[in-house]
């Protein structure tokens, strides 16, 4: 542990010298997971850490630039919780432009979705959205203008690669005083096209947030999920959704401990499958 906190401490004097800035941030969870669909274990413990890096700097002209990537260490090896991603971007009060895996697409950065149950989530909101989330991006353009924000994505072809799917997806949104709105539409070369509307609103201690999506082709997919601050540490959530062929629910609770820390737990459906988990969260 000292060996990093040298190691940051010299990365930082060395990039403010130079008129930039180098920060290190992380996150860390861990817990028990509950899936009756499971054959073999019904009961499995989950862990991942991550540690982000960003890095940033401006031009004599004003010009921002920088760069972040996540390393990642976990023990699901089936999802990208064990990878990392990168990513390099220009600002300006024109905007951002962002290249690199972690990048969103014009739909996410405007703020469609809906909340999930438990530490990690159990899914149900990948009902409602799976429909745009499986567009590619690798390059995006955000910009925000008073409440207006508008983001643009799309998935390059990278040299020394396979081809990648040209897929695009562009979003409006728009946040007034305790509501938002937001409109999104994604085309996947291999795929379909959807049209995608959602909104929220916080009213006190309520909060509430809806999508729908509209695809060319298939099913259409819908979400809601209803938030209730108890008090200012403990949250309740609950949470329901459908895709056309299985819907999805769930009610979850978050005790924040302090100092950045979380205890989260959730249960519910998806698909039929019933799905528990509970654990602890930590940002750093």
């Amino acid at each position: 542990m000292k060996k990093l906190l040298i190691a940051t401490t010299a990365l930082v004097l060395v990039a403010g010298a130079a008129t930039a800035e180098v920060k290190m941030t992380g996150d860390a969870r861990f817990g028990l997971s509950y899936n009756s669909a499971n054959t073999v274990n019904d009961f499995t413990a989950e862990y991942r850490v991550r540690a982000k890096f960003n890095m940033s700097g401006k031009t004599d002209g004003g010009l921002g630039f920088g760069a972040s990537f996540i390393l990642t260490g976990s023990n699901n090896t089936t999802t990208s919780d064990a990878t990392g991603s990168s990513m390099v971007w220009v600002s300006g009060s024109w905007g951002q432009v962002s290249v690199g895996e972690g990048v969103d697409t014009g739909s996410d950065s405007v703020g469609l979705g809906i909340a999930d149950i438990g530490y990690k989530g159990i899914g149900v909101d990948d009902l409602a959205e799976g429909l745009y989330a499986a567009s590619a991006a690798n390059i995006n353009y955000t910009g925000t203008f008073g409440a207006i924000t508008v983001g643009v994505s799309y998935n390059l072809p990278v040299a020394g690669g396979t081809a990648a799917d040209q897929d695009w997806s562009i979003g409006v949104g728009y946040k007034g005083d305790g509501f938002k709105v937001a409109l999104g539409y994604d085309v996947q070369e291999f795929g379909v096209n959807t049209l995608t509307i959602g909104g929220g609103v916080t009213m006190g201690a309520i909060s509430a947030n809806v999508i729908y999506s509209m695809p060319d082709a298939g099913n259409d997919a819908y979400g809601v999920d209803f938030g209730y601050k108890l008090n200012s540490a403990t949250a309740l959530t609950v949470a329901y959704a459908n895709n056309g062929t299985m819907d999805g629910y769930g009610v979850g609770v978050a005790y924040t401990l302090g100092g950045g820390a979380k205890l989260v737990a959730g249960i519910g459906q998806v698909g039929g499958d019933t799905k528990a988990e509970a654990g602890l969260t930590f940002t750093f």
